[in-house]
């Protein structure tokens, strides 16, 4: 987690920084004379052992330690990187690391999650799909829910920026109006670990989008409409993401299914997509659009790939040539 590059824009930055530190296994300290007089260095120390959160102490000069520092590590053993050749602390450091690194994730927390019908046992790292309203149910808020996208956005697409990511507040609003458009993979712990999500774009600005001239953070109400009445839209995938600790063939199914059995769901009620769109900041995403039939378009303006996809007649392609309903209903077009 590096300062600069991951905490997001417009929020509040020490809170970055503790949200960073409570997601993470371990820190690695640099103790020096230097960080030993800092007080924001201590605040992430202090931030660290509230949350249990492993710290790996490696000392760089012979200062010793501070009465603050003490308090806090006196006990502890640390790596001395005092002496050249650095590379050999370096190596040690890198050891240290490995022996913190989960080394056998069947053993896992087991805990309880809310069901529709009561509290169940489960695997923390287990995953499900839900929707906004089960999010609320478990003491979510649609502000909470839209800062949580905001972040994993940062996490799992490498050079984002503002223009292209939007802000929380703007996505609250969206997926308060149209919440079945966002859905979330949750893991045993209930937070939210990826998600896919979906506009609705005027035709002007889909032809907008599909040269590449188009950055979310511009998307309103003027150049989205809302799913209120059956017909033909032109639909914006805005993500389809998962945490990088979250990857597997098995969540990357519960996300594409949740997302294909919405369409089928759209298509009953007589809502159809024309055509498709995303900008697609990561492989693995690349990987699963071009399954659903996704071919490249050109470079966004900013950053990303877009991807488009004209969904009338469906693409034959085995993802979605075992929707029989979806490809009776689109059928009927």
């Amino acid at each position: 987690w590096i300062d600069h590059r991951d905490a997001i824009p417009g929020n509040n930055y020490a809170g970055s920084i503790v949200r960073a530190i409570k997601g993470s296994d371990f820190v690695i300290l640099i103790l020096s004379e230097h960080s030993m007089g800092s007080a924001q260095v201590l605040n992430e120390v202090n931030s660290a052992v509230n949350n249990n959160t492993k710290i790996i102490t490696f000392k760089i000069d012979d200062q010793n330690l501070s009465d603050d520092m003490e308090y806090y590590l006196g006990t502890t053993h640390w790596l001395m990187a005092n002496s050249n050749p650095i590379d050999t602390h370096i190596s040690k450091l890198i050891n240290a690391i490995g022996t913190c690194q989960p080394t056998d994730i069947s053993h896992k927390e087991t805990i309880s999650i809310l069901t529709d019908d009561g509290q169940v046992s489960a695997d923390k790292m287990k995953c499900r799909m839900v929707k906004y309203y089960d999010l609320i149910k478990l003491g979510y808020t649609s502000s909470k829910i839209a800062t949580q996208l905001v972040e994993n956005d940062y996490i799992t697409c490498n050079g984002i920026g503002e223009e292209n990511e939007g802000y929380a507040e703007q996505w609250e609003r969206f997926l308060k109006d149209s919440n079945d458009t966002f859905q979330y993979l949750i893991n045993g712990d209930n937070k939210i670990v990826g998600n896919w999500s979906i506009v609705c774009l005027t035709e002007e600005t889909y032809k907008k989008a599909e040269k590449g001239e188009l950055v979310e953070v511009e998307l309103n109400d003027d150049n989205t409409e809302l799913i209120v009445l059956p017909g033909e839209y032109y639909g914006y995938i805005l993500a389809i993401e998962i945490l990088p600790e979250y990857r597997s063939v098995e969540n990357y199914n519960l996300i594409i299914d949740s997302f294909l059995t919405q369409l089928e769901k759209y298509s009953d009620e007589g809502v159809f997509f024309k055509k498709w769109c995303m900008n697609v900041f990561g492989r693995d995403i690349e990987a699963l659009v071009k399954k659903l039939g996704f071919t490249f378009k050109c470079d966004n303006k900013v950053f990303g790939k877009i991807y488009t996809c004209d969904f009338v007649p469906l693409p034959k392609v085995p993802l979605l040539n075992k929707r029989t309903r979806l490809i009776e209903n689109y059928g009927k077009l």
